[in-house]
């Protein structure tokens, strides 16, 4: 390979180490092990990673990792459920439950 890439190999490994990159399952369980559609997404510009979490009782009934645009930090309660919500981006993976 010649140097002539060299700049355009640079720059694709750079956007590789500064790209998003969340856990995404549709369906965690009890358990935090996810049952449905598991894998990994690429942030887009402006989104973050995203979990949540809904307990019942104080114990995990289920839960959702992604990548999202609209997310926020925060726990809501209703009697004795609780949905613990929460937005990363400082690095990579950062929505792990």
């Amino acid at each position: 390979m010649g140097l002539g890439n060299l700049p355009t190999l640079l720059q694709l490994s750079l956007c590789r180490v500064h790209a998003l990159t969340c856990f995404k399952c549709a369906r965690l369980n009890s358990e935090r092990i996810c049952e449905k559609e598991e894998s990994c997404c690429k942030a887009n510009p402006g989104e973050k990673c995203a979990s949540l979490l809904v307990l019942e009782g104080g114990k995990v009934k289920f839960g959702v990792q992604r990548c999202a645009n609209i997310c926020f930090n925060g726990i809501v309660k209703n009697g004795n459920k609780t949905m613990k919500m929460n937005c990363c981006n400082d690095k990579s993976y950062c929505n792990s439950l």
